[in-house]
Order: C-alpha cells, then sequence, then structure tokens
C-alpha cells in the first residue's frame, strides 16, 4: 500500500507528492496495534481473528484453485480461464470465497462463530421479537 509513485528518470510517476502524502497518514495508522485491539475484541466476544495471506486472492479462482493469467478481467470481473473450469464471479466474491477458504471458517461481523450468540448481546425483546 505505500509503495512509491517516484517512478524512474525514463517514466517518472504521477501525483507523488500526493502519494507521499498518503504514505505517511497510511504509515501513522499503527496497522499493528489496531491488529491486537481487533484481537482483543474478538476474543472478548468470544471469535478469533485469523490472518490471511492477501497474495493472489483476488486472481487464484475459488472453484478449481488455479492462477491462470487474464481471469481477472476486469476490475469486477473473474472468470477462470482454466480449461475445464470457466467459473465466473464477482472479483470481490472470488476473492471472498478465497481468503474464507484460506481462514478455513466463517466468522460473523459481530464475531460470532458458527451461528452462537455472543454472551454481550442480549437476546431479541419486544413485539418485533422472532
Amino acid at each position: 500500500m505505500v509503495k512509491s509513485a517516484g517512478g524512474t528518470v525514463e517514466a517518472p510517476g504521477s501525483n507523488v507528492r500526493q502519494k507521499a502524502g498518503i504514505n505517511r497518514a497510511i504509515a501513522g495508522e499503527a496497522w499493528g496495534r489496531t491488529v491486537a485491539m481487533l484481537e482483543y475484541k474478538a476474543a472478548e466476544r468470544g471469535g478469533v481473528v485469523v490472518k490471511v495471506p492477501a497474495p493472489n486472492t483476488s486472481r487464484r479462482c475459488s472453484a478449481c484453485g488455479c492462477i491462470t493469467p487474464g481471469s481477472r478481467e476486469t476490475q469486477a470481473r473473474f472468470v477462470c480461464k482454466n480449461p475445464g473450469c470457466g467459473f465466473e464471479a464477482h472479483a470481490d466474491t472470488n476473492a471472498g470465497r478465497n481468503i474464507d477458504h484460506a481462514a478455513g471458517q466463517a466468522v460473523s461481523g459481530r464475531g460470532d462463530l458458527g451461528g452462537t450468540r455472543s454472551a454481550k448481546r442480549q437476546p431479541p425483546t419486544g413485539s418485533h421479537a422472532a
């Protein structure tokens, strides 16, 4: 994320000063502290944080597992070029399936695992309860 936009003498980068400002902002966010707090809060609620390596999550086919050139047709479209597969999906959906597979388990936004209710969450009450 903080790769330089400087370029080379033959092919100078564009918006280098703006990119430098973004790089400073990203570096100043203390990602390690953010991850530590996320892990703490997830554990407090009975959940876990699973770190998944990012490389190729958006280029690997979530159906067959192959990484073939040209499968990421556009920013939003993924079509597996592996002969015999042909899986098609939105690129983010494909990446999400790869991340879910790598994590080995689904975790909801509340931190619940396997559909169990968080200890701190109150059961629904009133006329709208199901």
